[in-house]
C-alpha cells in the first residue's frame, strides 16, 4: 500500500542517519585518510537530506488536492468523567452508520479536485481495491473500538466523524498520512540528543524537545552551549544528553555547576574521566592525597587570615586617609585663615594711608570706581522685584565726572544700550564736559551666573574686567565707592589694590541694621522712640510687648522691624486699641496693675497677636507664622509710633558726607511719601518740615564714627510730630536717594528749586514701547524740560523701556507746581502704556516680591497734596 512504502521508505532514511552517526563517531582524525572519510560521510549526508527532502515534496503534492476521511478526536477542556459502558451494537453505529455514502464513479468522486484528478483515476485497479479491501475489512473496526476503550479509561473523549457513510461497502479513494504520534508516548519519551565535537546533531528527537518547550529554549539553549564548550574543551566522546534532566536543572532556580550538567549527561561515566582524572594512583597515592588535602586546608587557614589582615590593612590606610584629610583640611583653613588676615591687615594698612594722603587725592584728579552693588542676603536678593535694574538704579552716580578733577568708571551688571548711551552724552555736551571721561564696564561672567547674584560677586569672578580696570588706573589715584557694605568689598580692594571710600564694611553693616542704629543713637544721645531691639526669642517678644504696653499706655500703635530689613519690607505694625478687652486692663490706675493683670494683659497679646499684626508688603509674608520666624531668625526690634494723625506725621531723611579726615558736609535734605504704611515711592527735595537744630547731632555722630573708623556718606532718618523728632534708621553707605543729588546739581545751579524724585516708576505697558515713542509723546504733550529756566520734567533711564521701569524727576521753583508737573508725567506714562485697573495692585502682590507698581506712586502723590493742604 501506499502508506505503509511511506512509512517503509521513512523508517530506512532514519536507520540510515543513524548509522552515519555511527560511523561519524569512529571516525577519528589521527588516522590515515581520515580526511577522505569525513569528505565521503558528508557526502553521503547531503544524499540522504535530498532523499528525504525529495519525499516530502511528494506526499505534499500528492495530498494537496485529495480530501482525507480523518476520525477527529474532541478532548474538552473539563474534568475527565468516566463515561457509561457501550454495547457492541451502539460502538457499531458509532463506525458503520455514520459514514454516508459516496458513488462508486471515481472520476466523478467529490474527493478529487483540480487537473490532477485524471492522474489518480488511471491508478491500478488492483491498488485501489485493496485500499478498499483494506478499508472495509473488520479489522478496521476493530482497531477503533480497541482504541475507543483505552480512551475510555483515563479522558471524556468524544468521536466526531466527518461524513457518515451508508451500511453498504462503497469504493473510496483514501491516501493515509502517517499520523502524529500520540501525546502519551512523547511524554513517555526523556527527549534524548547527542553533542558531538562540541555540536548538537540536529536530530528528531532535538527538534521535538525544542518544539515542546518553546517558552524555555533560552534557558535550555544555554545550558546546551556550555555542554558543548565542555565537550571541546576536555574533547569528551559523543554526549548523550537527556532534556528532562535539564528541564528539572532549569526548574531547581539556582546556581547552575559543572556537576550538575554532568547529571544531565546519560553517559556519565564514560565521561567523568576526562573531566576529572585520576591524579593519585600508585603505592603512595593514599599518602599523595592525604599532603593535597592538608595542603588544602592550611591553604584555606592561610587565605582566612590574609583576608583578616586585608581587612586590617583597609580600615588602617582608610583612618590614614581620614587622619590625612582631617589634616590636610585643618591646614588649609590656617592658610585661608592666615591669607585673609594678611589681606585684612592690607586693608587696613591701605585705608589708614588713604586717609593720611585724602588731601592729595582731593586735589589732583583720581578715577571712581563705583559700583552700586545690593549685597543683601540671598532670600532678600530671590524676592526683589527687578533686581538687576535696582542694582543699576544709581546710574546718576556718573555725573559725578561734571566735577573736572573725577573720572568716573561706572560698573553695571549688563551693557548699556545705544539709545540710552546717547541721552546721557546729550545730557553731559549741555554742561559741556566730554562724556568720554565716563567708562561702563560690565564683567563678561555676568551671564554665565544666576541673575539673584550680586553684582560685587559677579566682578570677583570676572577676571578680564578686572584686568581691564587695573590698565585704566594704572599710575592714577583711584578708589571704590561702594554701594550696599560687604566684606567682599575688601577682597576687590587686595585685587585692585586701591582703597575703599568708607571705613570697615562690617561695622558699616552692623549700624546699617535697625538694632545697631538704636545703639549709635542711644550713644550719640540722639532721641528715639520707646522700645527694645535685639529680640531673638517668641517669649521674650510678648514679655517686652508687654512691659513696653503697661509702661507706655499712651501709645497706641507699635512696629516691629527685622534687623536687616530695608524699604519697608520686613515692617508690621499693630494697633492695640483694636484688641477686645485689653484697653479695659489699661485704663486702670497705676496701684490695680498687679502681677496678676499683666499676666492677663500678655495673655490676651499672646492669643492676638497673630490676628491682629498687619504686614507692610504681604506678598513677602503671607502669613503671621512666617513672619514672625524671619523676625525671629534674624532679630528685631519694637519700637512706638506716634499717636497723631498721620498727616501731621512726616518722615524726613537728611544725608551727609563725611571724608577721611572727618570733615563734616551735608549733601540734602528730603522728605518722604508713601501710599501704604512705611513703604517710601516718593521723595521731595528739599524737605519742607520746621528746621531742627542739626549741629549737635552731626557733632555727636562724628566723634562716634571716628572711633569706629568710619567715613563716606550716611542718611538719617528721622520722623517730625509735634516740635520733635525720633529718629528711626541709618543708611551707613551712599542709597538711591542721596545718589540722585549728583544728577540735581548737573540739571542747575540755584538752590530754591524743588525737586520732585521717584526712583522706581513700574507700568508693564512701557514693553511695547521705545524710548523714541517716549520722548515724541512727551514733546506733543509740553512735557520736557527747560534748560533756560531750568525746570520742567525729566526722566533717567536704569535700562531699556521693555524693562518697564523709569526713574521720574521733577524740578520747579513752586512746590504746587512741581507736583502738577509729576502729575503731567504720571498721565503720559498712562496715555502710552495705557489705563490699569484698580485691582492690578493687589495682583502683583500675589506672587512673592517688593513689586512697586505705577498705582503706589500716584498714591503716594496724593498723600503729598493731602499733607501740603493740611499744613496751609
Amino acid at each position: 500500500m501506499i502508506n505503509s512504502q511511506l512509512f517503509d521508505s521513512r523508517r530506512e532514511i532514519e536507520q540510515f542517519k543513524f548509522q552515519l552517526g555511527k560511523l561519524e563517531g569512529i571516525v577519528n582524525i589521527s588516522q590515515p585518510n581520515s580526511k577522505q572519510n569525513i569528505i565521503l560521510l558528508k557526502q553521503l549526508q547531503n544524499k540522504v537530506n535530498n532523499l528525504e527532502q525529495n519525499l516530502e515534496q511528494k506526499v505534499n503534492a500528492m495530498c494537496s488536492n485529495v480530501k482525507l476521511y480523518l476520525i477527529k478526536i474532541i478532548i474538552p477542556d473539563i474534568q475527565p468523567q468516566k463515561l457509561p459502558e457501550l454495547t457492541e451494537m451502539q460502538r457499531k453505529r458509532a463506525v458503520s452508520t455514520d459514514v454516508p455514502n459516496h458513488s462508486m464513479n471515481i472520476e466523478k468522486n467529490i474527493f478529487l479536485q483540480g487537473n490532477k484528478a485524471s492522474r489518480y483515476s488511471k491508478m491500478n485497479n488492483f491498488k485501489q481495491q485493496s485500499i478498499l479491501n483494506e478499508y472495509n475489512d473488520d479489522s478496521l473496526k476493530q482497531k477503533i473500538d480497541l482504541s475507543f476503550e483505552q480512551s475510555q479509561q483515563h479522558h471524556q473523549t468524544s468521536f466526531q466523524i466527518i461524513h457518515k457513510p451508508q451500511k453498504q461497502r462503497t469504493q473510496v479513494l483514501l491516501f493515509d498520512c502517517p499520523a502524529p504520534k500520540p501525546i502519551k508516548k512523547v511524554e513517555k519519551k526523556q527527549f534524548q540528543f547527542m553533542i558531538q565535537k562540541g555540536k548538537r546533531i540536529q536530530a528528531v528527537e532535538l527538534l521535538a524537545f525544542r518544539q515542546k518547550n518553546l517558552q524555555e529554549w533560552n534557558l535550555i539553549n544555554a545550558i546546551i552551549q556550555r555542554m558543548e564548550s565542555i565537550n571541546i574543551k576536555y574533547q569528551c566522546p559523543t554526549f548523550f544528553v537527556d532534556g528532562r534532566s535539564i528541564i528539572h536543572l532549569i526548574h531547581s532556580k539556582r546556581t547552575i555547576t559543572l556537576s550538575d550538567i554532568v547529571k544531565c549527561i546519560q553517559n556519565k561515566d564514560e565521561i567523568i574521566p576526562y573531566l576529572f582524572p585520576r591524579l593519585f594512583i600508585g603505592q603512595d597515592g593514599l599518602e599523595r592525597a592525604a599532603e593535597k588535602i592538608q595542603a588544602a586546608f592550611k591553604g584555606y587557614i592561610q587565605y582566612k587570615r590574609f583576608q583578616e589582615l586585608r581587612t586590617l590593612y583597609k580600615s588602617a590606610i582608610f583612618i590614614q586617609k581620614y587622619f590625612r584629610r582631617k589634616q590636610q583640611k585643618e591646614m588649609t583653613k590656617q592658610k585661608i585663615f592666615q591669607k585673609t588676615n594678611s589681606i585684612y591687615k592690607e586693608f587696613l594698612q591701605r585705608q589708614a594711608n588713604f586717609q593720611d594722603n585724602w588731601n592729595q587725592y582731593k586735589l589732583y584728579q583720581r578715577v571712581e570706581i563705583h559700583l552700586s552693588s545690593l549685597n543683601y542676603s540671598e532670600y532678600q536678593r530671590l524676592t526683589m522685584d527687578k533686581f538687576i535694574q535696582k542694582e543699576n538704579s544709581q546710574i546718576s552716580r556718573i555725573f559725578r565726572a561734571i566735577d573736572p578733577q573725577v573720572e568716573i568708571i561706572y560698573i553695571c551688571a549688563y551693557e548699556q544700550d545705544k539709545d540710552i548711551l546717547m541721552y546721557y552724552e546729550r545730557i553731559f555736551e549741555m554742561h559741556q564736559v566730554s562724556f568720554k571721561r565716563v567708562r561702563f564696564l560690565t564683567p563678561e561672567n555676568a551671564d554665565k551666573f544666576n541673575t539673584h547674584m550680586s553684582l560685587l560677586q559677579k566682578l570677583i569672578y570676572s577676571p578680564k574686567c578686572l584686568k581691564q580696570i587695573r590698565k585704566i588706573i594704572d599710575n592714577k589715584l583711584a578708589m571704590i565707592i561702594p554701594g550696599y557694605p560687604s566684606n567682599e568689598f575688601i577682597q576687590l580692594c587686595h585685587m585692585l589694590n586701591v582703597p575703599l571710600y568708607s571705613g570697615q564694611p562690617q561695622n558699616h553693616l552692623l549700624y546699617s541694621s535697625q538694632s545697631g542704629a538704636q545703639v549709635l543713637f542711644s550713644k550719640c544721645k540722639i532721641p528715639t522712640s520707646p522700645g527694645a531691639s535685639e529680640i531673638y526669642d517668641e517669649i521674650e517678644l510678648y514679655n517686652t510687648l508687654t512691659v513696653l504696653i503697661v509702661k507706655n499706655r499712651n501709645i497706641r500703635i507699635w512696629i516691629f522691624k527685622i534687623d536687616c530689613s530695608f524699604g519697608g519690607r520686613g515692617i508690621a505694625t499693630i494697633n492695640i486699641s483694636t484688641i477686645p478687652g485689653l484697653n479695659q486692663l489699661l485704663n486702670c490706675n497705676e496701684q490695680e496693675l498687679d502681677e496678676n493683670t499683666i499676666s492677663a494683659i500678655k495673655q490676651i497679646i499672646k492669643t492676638q497677636l497673630p490676628l491682629k499684626l498687619k504686614i507692610a508688603v504681604k506678598s513677602l509674608y503671607q502669613s503671621y507664622k512666617e513672619y514672625i520666624t524671619a523676625f525671629l531668625t534674624s532679630g528685631g526690634i519694637v519700637e512706638a509710633f506716634p499717636t497723631q494723625d498721620r498727616l501731621k506725621i512726616q518722615k524726613t531723611s537728611i544725608s551727609f558726607h563725611v571724608s577721611p579726615q572727618y570733615e563734616f558736609e551735608e549733601i540734602c535734605t528730603y522728605d518722604s511719601y508713601s501710599a501704604h504704611h512705611y513703604v517710601q515711592t516718593l521723595h521731595l527735595y528739599p524737605s519742607i518740615t520746621q528746621a531742627i537744630d542739626n549741629n549737635k547731632i552731626y557733632e555727636e555722630m562724628i566723634i562716634f564714627l571716628k572711633q569706629k573708623k568710619m567715613f563716606g556718606y550716611f542718611t538719617l532718618h528721622l520722623i517730625l510730630f509735634d516740635n520733635q523728632f525720633w529718629a528711626i534708621g541709618l543708611d551707613s553707605y551712599l542709597n538711591i536717594a542721596t545718589s540722585i543729588n549728583f544728577y540735581f546739581k548737573c540739571l542747575n545751579k540755584k538752590q530754591t528749586r524743588f525737586y520732585l524724585y521717584s526712583p522706581y516708576v513700574i507700568h508693564p505697558g512701557l514693553q511695547k514701547i521705545s524710548i523714541k515713542q517716549l520722548f515724541s509723546t512727551c514733546r506733543m504733550d509740553q512735557v520736557q524740560y527747560e534748560t533756560e529756566y531750568q525746570r520742567g520734567q525729566t526722566f533717567l533711564f536704569t535700562d531699556i523701556l521693555q524693562s518697564c521701569m523709569v526713574q521720574m524727576i521733577s524740578v520747579h521753583e513752586n512746590i504746587q507746581k512741581c507736583i502738577s508737573q509729576f502729575d503731567e508725567q504720571l498721565k503720559v506714562l498712562f496715555k502710552i502704556g495705557g489705563q490699569l485697573n484698580v485691582n492690578y495692585g493687589e495682583s502683583i502682590y500675589e506672587s512673592r516680591n517688593d513689586s512697586i507698581n505705577i498705582l503706589d506712586v500716584q498714591g503716594a502723590l496724593k498723600m503729598l497734596r493731602r499733607k501740603l493742604l493740611n499744613q496751609q
